[in-house]
């Protein structure tokens, strides 16, 4: 049995589960892929139906899901890219190993392995140990510290050569000076207005990254790590703005939407928006209260706020644009009107980003 578990699930979802929703674009990558190239696009003046009297043509029968198509075809493109990338890197990575393995005189790559990788991975230490410990108490069926430190340590070494590895990987790639050119795709872009929402980064940054999403899914919180890395990594290159869309299995989506934008109005959106991503089961009346008292809000400001009916009329149209541009789970995001769905890795919206820097040169 594994000693760790880590989920498979990136997104809270209006239709069907993340996983089953997965399940069916991997089958849909995999015949398209078979095919070798995307599904031809039909001219939107195309007929596609006709009937006494009247026809259809294809964009105007495909309006109501105009956005889930964008969507879909965005992420065909950029998972063959991925793919076909991922590829190359490989056939990189197993050329310039080799090349290294008769340069240095080994006979094998896991000499080379053993003297890059095993000898430059430092043991784990017993703070490590103990913290990994803490972490996963739960799931080492009742075993105390000691006895799980065997495993506990195998599992760091693990952790560590697999780092030291893709540290490895990369000094030999800036040794055999790689370079890959693989053009990345022109994937479809969906028109997505900002509309006049709180944002972090810098107004009129060259990317503009729009995120639909809601303070009681999980994986909208998860996402936030991302979200920080992105900001860290491109200091004035980007303008974060957060939308909201509240799904309707989480009955406290909404005041929470509310309590934040009406802390918004006294200048304190962000730190409340904190506070909500961080205490996602906590959202209860009483909870939401507390969260503006730890902010020292004027209280009868912010309930007066929340009493209007513009704050939730303007939480459900962030809801309404994000639907009308295939939004159907959180969270969403639209990187200059390219669109990413779950709580992806730093890497998912790097690759998209840096594209986007050097086409603006």
């Amino acid at each position: 049995m594994p000693l760790f578990f880590f989920s498979v699930l990136f997104a809270c979802s209006t239709e069907q589960t993340t996983e089953t929703k997965s399940s069916a674009t991997a089958s849909n990558n995999i015949l398209l892929s078979d095919a070798g190239a995307a599904p031809a696009d039909i001219d939107a003046s195309t007929v596609v139906a006709t009937w006494d009297g009247g026809e259809l043509t294809y964009v105007e029968g495909t309006k109501l899901v105009k956005g889930q198509i964008v969507q879909m075809k965005a992420e065909y493109m950029t998972s063959k890219y991925q793919t076909e990338k991922g590829s190359i890197e490989q056939t990189i990575m197993e050329t310039i190993l080799d090349a290294e393995v008769a340069k240095r005189g080994f006979s094998t790559k896991e000499e080379l392995f053993k003297i890059e990788v095993e000898e430059k991975t430092a043991a784990p230490t017993p703070a490590e140990i103990s913290t990994m410990y803490d972490q996963f108490r739960d799931r080492l069926q009742g075993m105390d510290l000691e006895q799980a430190t065997p495993l506990i340590a195998r599992q760091l070494v693990q952790q560590k050569q697999s780092e030291r590895f893709q540290v490895y990987i990369e000094e030999l790639k800036a040794a055999y000076n790689v370079q890959i050119t693989l053009p990345y795709p022109e994937v479809p872009r969906m028109e997505v207005s900002a509309d006049d929402d709180p944002f972090l980064g810098t107004d009129g940054a060259p990317i503009e990254i729009i995120q639909f999403a809601e303070f009681q899914c999980p994986y909208c919180g998860k996402a936030g790590e991302a979200i920080d890395q992105v900001l860290a990594a491109y200091p004035g290159k980007i303008k974060m703005v957060y939308r909201d869309f509240p799904l309707g299995f989480h009955d406290r989506a909404i005041p929470a939407a509310v309590a934040a934008n009406c802390a918004g109005e006294q200048g304190k959106y962000w730190e409340m928006h904190k506070l909500l991503m961080s205490n996602q089961r906590a959202l209860a009346e009483a909870d939401l209260t507390g969260h503006a008292t730890t902010l020292s809000l004027d209280m009868d400001q912010w309930n007066t706020c929340r009493q209007d009916p513009k704050q939730e009329a303007e939480v459900r149209k962030d809801m309404a644009d994000g639907s009308a541009v295939g939004v159907t789970g959180t969270p969403a995001f639209f990187i200059n009107g390219i669109m990413l769905s779950g709580a992806l890795p730093f890497s998912e919206f790097k690759a998209i980003i840096d594209e986007e820097l050097k086409n603006k040169g």
